[in-house]
């Protein structure tokens, strides 16, 4: 009896879709109660106030830095911000906490929901051009699956993050960086620099230039970097908000709570499971040691690996678990690596178990964890956990397993 293989993709889509079904099922079931389970901070409360807060905040280009604690992102941003803005104006200055007015005021929303159907658009017009040996069909059931999961659908989306557009950018950026078109190769240097001025982290794509023994197009890239992140401060505000912003970026930086996402909170979250939380302040400084090992993990790696997207892994590993005070949907940057992923297995179908294996982890990730529900525990759980294996597996791969090879060929 012959038996049937299931290709990397088609694995992927069966769990992340077979997820997310059964999820629908459990929300019929449940009469919406799994739909508040899911959700981020388990309430609709804050839904899209990533997107409203932002906007509303450039209503006074010159002073919002001075006024909040609750604008971390580079001025960049907040350009692209008051272009948004500038679509549906008012004639006053909205107050820093009225993101909710902000959202309900004239056609704003319907702005957020026209440019979430954009962004969705260029995803898959990305994915069409990456994996362009895949059929429509199965491309939009891979566009699909990566929308209506946890981390988009429940997570950048119900949140409005930026982060959707950042992903797209990096996806973009590793599209375009090894093109024979010199116009396109440019291009990514763009990408990169732009993305980095609106999340600060993806500036840790440039040492993939190094890494590659790109020179010049890294000093373009540092360049470009520069400008897109100190420039736009003429236009928010100068020094003055410059240095304001600098404090929002340090009191974000030594942010530490219970979560499970970034890894400082993770332990934090396991020490609580132990009921060691009460002793969080003492546990913290260890904690912060063992992410910067892991940030250096993801460095190394890096330089170590040839594979596209093992290197697209370790920078959006860094962007995904790294980031201190993050939530949910920083877990979209691993849309990156999964996309390249499915590319390299397209182009080398025949490469065994570690294939299936990734497939499964990016699924798990990618889908709505219905069986999370049953255990009361928060779905960011269940989001993450594939993404802390996903990572630990890949040093085993990089690290532990060729080292152990070569001393069975040494003692052979």
């Amino acid at each position: 009896m012959k038996q049937i293989k299931l290709k990397p993709i088609d694995l992927f889509l069966l769990i992340s879709l077979g997820g997310t079904f059964l999820f629908i099922v459990l929300l019929i079931a449940t009469k919406g109660e799994a739909m508040r389970w899911l959700i981020m901070e388990n309430n609709f409360d804050y839904s899209f106030t990533d997107y409203f807060r932002h906007v509303g905040f450039t209503s006074d280009m010159k002073h919002f830095y001075l006024n909040t604690k609750e604008a971390p992102f580079p001025p960049f941003a907040y350009l692209l911000y008051f272009i948004l803005y500038r679509l549906d104006p008012t004639d006053e200055t909205w107050d820093v906490e009225a993101w909710e007015t902000v959202r309900d005021y004239r056609f704003n929303m319907l702005i957020y929901v026209m440019l979430i159907i954009l962004l969705a658009l260029l995803f898959r017009l990305l994915t069409d051009k990456i994996l362009s040996g895949n059929t429509a069909e199965k491309n939009t059931a891979l566009t699909c699956a990566i929308l209506f999961s946890a981390p988009f659908m429940a997570g950048a989306i119900e949140r409005g993050n930026i982060a959707l557009l950042v992903m797209l950018m990096v996806l973009a950026a590793f599209y375009l960086k090894d093109s024979d078109n010199a116009v396109c190769r440019e291009a990514a240097l763009l990408l990169i620099a732009m993305a980095a001025g609106i999340k600060v982290y993806p500036a840790i794509m440039g040492l993939l230039y190094i890494r590659e023994k790109r020179w010049k197009e890294a000093v373009r890239l540092f360049v470009y970097g520069v400008l897109f992140f100190f420039v736009p401060y003429a236009f928010t505000g100068g020094i003055p908000a410059m240095m304001s912003h600098l404090k929002i970026l340090l009191f974000f930086e030594t942010q530490s709570y219970a979560s499970w996402t970034d890894i400082r909170n993770f332990l934090l979250s396991i020490s609580k499971v132990l009921g060691q939380y009460e002793n969080s302040p003492y546990f913290v400084k260890y904690f912060k040691i063992i992410e910067n090992l892991y940030l250096l993990f993801c460095v190394a790696s890096l330089f170590e690996t040839d594979k596209t997207w093992k290197k697209a892994l370790y920078i959006c590993g860094v962007m995904s678990l790294y980031v201190p005070s993050s939530h949910r949907y920083v877990s979209i940057y691993m849309a990156v690596p999964l996309i390249l992923y499915l590319k390299d297995c397209s182009a080398q179908p025949d490469k065994g178990a570690n294939d299936t294996l990734y497939a499964v982890l990016f699924a798990l990730i990618f889908t709505n964890p219905f069986y999370g529900y049953f255990t009361g525990w928060s779905a960011d759980l269940f989001i993450f956990t594939p993404i802390y294996v996903l990572m630990l597996y890949a040093f085993i791969q990089e690290w532990i397993i060729p080292s152990v090879n070569k001393k069975r060929l040494k003692t052979a």
